[in-house]
C-alpha cells in the first residue's frame, strides 16, 4: 500500500516535478493575468516575497492567498512556498509592515537567548499573517573578516557557541510563530572579503579551523532539525574549487554525508554574479541538482527561471538527471511543505508585545565601549554637533537606504541647543570646513559611522573635530570602526540604526538608562 506521499509523488506529471525544484520572484502587488498564465505553465514550488512585492500587511496576504489559490485552480494542490529575507537590522523587507527590529548582532550583543527567541516568534507570527511561510534566516556564519562586505551586522557574532546557541533559539521561536527557518549561508560567508552577488568570494580557512568555527552552528541545527538549509557560492577551497552551491563534496558529501542532513537543501539567488558570470541559469540549475541539492532559487526574472526550468526538461531527456533523483528531492519538499502547513495551524503569538521587546532589546544590546574622558552622562543644556552619516545600501542584501535616520531628530528633541548636519562620505573633504565652523560653537561633538573600514572618510573627519572639541563616535553598523576611531573618543555602538536604538541611545546619553550590551564580536581594540 503506498504512503500518503509516495500516492502524492505518483500523482505529478514529470514537468510538475521539474517546477517543484524552482523558486522564483512574484511579481508585482497582485496577480497579474500574465502571471497566473505563467503559474499554469511552469508551476514552481514557490516564490520570494520582497520590496516591489510589499505595500502593506493586508496585499501581501491576498497576493499570498491568490497565488495559492491559482495553483489549487491549475490542479496542483500542493502548498506554495512564499519566502523572505526579514532579518531585521539592515535586512529587513517588509519595513513598517511590521516589528522594526535591529538584526542578528544586535542580539548578540543582548547575550540573551530568550530575547533572541521572542524576536524571532514576533517576526514568525507577523510573517504566517501574511502568508509568508518561510523565514530566509537565522544567519549562521560567523563574522570573521571586519572588511566583509555583505554579512557584518547580519551575523549573531564570531563566538561559534554563542552564534549557534542564538539560531538555534531563533529557529524555535520562528517556528513557533509559525514559519519555517533556514541556517544560511552554509558553509559560512562570514570569512571573506568579497560579495558573492558580485563576484565569487573565496574562504581560504582551512578543514581544522572551518570545523572549530564556521561549521559548528550549522552541525548544531542540522543536528536540531533545522527545516532547511541554504547553501552559499562562497568557495571553501579546503573542500572544492567550485562555489559551494555547485559543488557535491560540499553538498552531498560534508553536508548529506558527513554533517547527516536529510532536510531540504536550497541555493542561494543562483542569479548572483559569483554563480552567473560562471554559468547560464539553466546550467546552474542543473550542477545544484547534480550537486544534491533539492531547490534552486532564482530571483533575477521570470525568463531565467523558465530557462533553468526546460533545461532541467532536457536534462531528463539525454539522461543527465533521472526522475529517481528528482523524486529523492520531491520527497523531501513534500516533507517541508507538510511541515510549513504544520507551523501555520499550530502558531502562537509571543508573551509579550513587539513594543516592548524592541525596547528590552534596545536597552540590553547599546554598548559604551570605552568613554576615557567620562563625557556622559550629558546634561541636557550641551550645546550639540550632530553628524549623520547618509545612510545608503552597501550589498543587495540591505534594504538600509528605506530606512529613515532619526539620529539628529531624536538628539535635538532631548537637546534643544544641537545643530545638525549629514555627512557622505564622498563629500567629506568639502564638509570639513563647514564642521570646523560649527564645532567651534559646540560643547560636544556626536558623531555617527557606518562601517568606516569601507569609508574611512568618516574617521578623517573626525580626527580632525576631535582636536577642537570632546567627540562620541555612535557605531550605527559594524563595532569594528571602533579599531579606527581615536581612543580618547567616547563611542558606542548601536548596531543598527533603527528607530528605537535611536531613542534608547539618547536616553543612555543623559544617563536615565545603563548601556548593558557587550561586543559580540573580537576588536583589535576596543
Amino acid at each position: 500500500m503506498l504512503s500518503q506521499m509516495e500516492e502524492r509523488l505518483t500523482s505529478l506529471s514529470l514537468e510538475q516535478k521539474i517546477g517543484q525544484l524552482l523558486v522564483g520572484q512574484a511579481e508585482g502587488t497582485a496577480l497579474s493575468e500574465s502571471f497566473r498564465r505563467f503559474i499554469e505553465r511552469v508551476p514552481l514550488a514557490g516564490y520570494r516575497i520582497n520590496g516591489p512585492n510589499i505595500e502593506h500587511p493586508a496585499q501581501v496576504k491576498k497576493l499570498t492567498s491568490d497565488i495559492q489559490q491559482a495553483y489549487t485552480a491549475s490542479g496542483l494542490d500542493l502548498p506554495v512556498i512564499f519566502a523572505c529575507d526579514q532579518e531585521g537590522g539592515v535586512l529587513s523587507v517588509f519595513g513598517d509592515c511590521v516589528t522594526e527590529f535591529p538584526g542578528s548582532m544586535a542580539l548578540g550583543a543582548t547575550g540573551s537567548i530568550e530575547l533572541t527567541e521572542l524576536q524571532a516568534q514576533q517576526v514568525g507570527w507577523e510573517l504566517a499573517e501574511m502568508g509568508i511561510n518561510h523565514l530566509l534566516a537565522p544567519v549562521a556564519d560567523l563574522n570573521l573578516e571586519k572588511t566583509n562586505p555583505v554579512i557584518g551586522v547580519r551575523a549573531f557574532g564570531d563566538d561559534p557557541a554563542q552564534v549557534a546557541s542564538h539560531c538555534f533559539h531563533f529557529s524555535l521561536g520562528a517556528n513557533r510563530g509559525g514559519v519555517a527557518v533556514c541556517a544560511k549561508h552554509f558553509p559560512g560567508h562570514g570569512n571573506t572579503a568579497a560579495d558573492t552577488h558580485v563576484g565569487l568570494a573565496v574562504n581560504h580557512a582551512t578543514e581544522e579551523v572551518l570545523r572549530q568555527t564556521e561549521y559548528v552552528p550549522f552541525k548544531k541545527l542540522v543536528d536540531g532539525g533545522i527545516d532547511s538549509v541554504m547553501v552559499s557560492h562562497v568557495v571553501c577551497s579546503a573542500c572544492s574549487s567550485l562555489p559551494a552551491s555547485l559543488s557535491e563534496e560540499v553538498i552531498s558529501g560534508l553536508l548529506r554525508q558527513e554533517m547527516g542532513y536529510d532536510g531540504l537543501v536550497i541555493s542561494d539567488d543562483l542569479s548572483m554574479g559569483a554563480v552567473r558570470n560562471l554559468y547560464s541559469a539553466g546550467e546552474a540549475v542543473l550542477r545544484f541538482i547534480l550537486a544534491g541539492g533539492d531547490i534552486a532559487f532564482i530571483h533575477d526574472s521570470r525568463d531565467s527561471v523558465e530557462e533553468a526550468f526546460y533545461r532541467l526538461v532536457q536534462a531528463v531527456e539525454q539522461g543527465e538527471l533521472t526522475e529517481e533523483r528528482i523524486d529523492t528531492s520531491l520527497k523531501r519538499i513534500l516533507r517541508f511543505k507538510q511541515k510549513i502547513a504544520a507551523y501555520q495551524q499550530s502558531r502562537k503569538l509571543p508573551s509579550i508585545s513587539g513594543e516592548e521587546l524592541v525596547r528590552q532589546i534596545a536597552e540590553r544590546s547599546i554598548t559604551l565601549v570605552r568613554d576615557p574622558r567620562r563625557l556622559l552622562p550629558l546634561s541636557p543644556d550641551t550645546k550639540l554637533l550632530v553628524i549623520s552619516p547618509r545612510l545608503s545600501d552597501l550589498s543587495e542584501a540591505d534594504t538600509s537606504s528605506q530606512q529613515e535616520l532619526k539620529l539628529a531628530a531624536y538628539v535635538k528633541q532631548a537637546f534643544p541647543h544641537t545643530v545638525c548636519v549629514e555627512l557622505a562620505p564622498d563629500e567629506a573633504e568639502q564638509a570639513l570646513a563647514e564642521f570646523r565652523l560649527q564645532a567651534a560653537e559646540a560643547d560636544v561633538i556626536l558623531q555617527g559611522t557606518v562601517n568606516a573600514y569601507r569609508f574611512p572618510e568618516q574617521i578623517a573627519v573626525m580626527k580632525e573635530l576631535a582636536k577642537m572639541r570632546p567627540l562620541i563616535a555612535i557605531m550605527l553598523r559594524d563595532p569594528y570602526d571602533s579599531e579606527l576611531i581615536p581612543h580618547d573618543v567616547t563611542t558606542l555602538a548601536t548596531y543598527a540604526a533603527t528607530k528605537q536604538q535611536l531613542a534608547t541611545l539618547v536616553r543612555q546619553l543623559l544617563g536615565e538608562v545603563a548601556c548593558m550590551g557587550g561586543v559580540p564580536v573580537r576588536l583589535a581594540r576596543p
